[in-house]
């Protein structure tokens, strides 16, 4: 008589039958999962893929390259281009201080 299934005389399945059938639904259950986040990886990966070519698209109409070193010298040339109008707008304003201060001082001696 052949049989089919391991089981106890009883006719239960073995505990050692039992511990590989839990480790199958487990390993299943693990596979399942590993595939849906395969696949979501693989969508991701797309769109960031799509998200790339868009932003190398904008930088090369906007700034004529999308090349990682050009644009950082680009940004740094505009950073001194700003540092430097920021201080001639400083050295504008420091100005119209003194100018006014010397009208106030006139103005002070003028009424003395």
């Amino acid at each position: 008589m052949a049989k089919t299934k391991s089981s106890t005389p009883s006719g239960d399945v073995s505990s050692r039958d039992s511990a590989v059938q839990q480790k199958l639904e487990a390993l299943k259950k693990e596979h399942a999962n590993l595939h849906n986040l395969k696949i979501t990886t693989e969508a991701n990966i797309r769109n960031l893929e799509e998200n790339l070519a868009k932003l190398r698209a904008a930088a090369e109409k906007e700034y004529g390259t999308s090349d990682i070193a050009a644009l950082e010298e680009i940004l740094e040339a505009r950073r001194r281009e700003n540092e430097t109008r920021v201080a001639q707008y400083e050295e504008h304003v420091r100005e119209i201080k003194d100018s006014l201060a010397a009208m106030e001082e006139q103005q002070t001696e003028a009424a003395s």
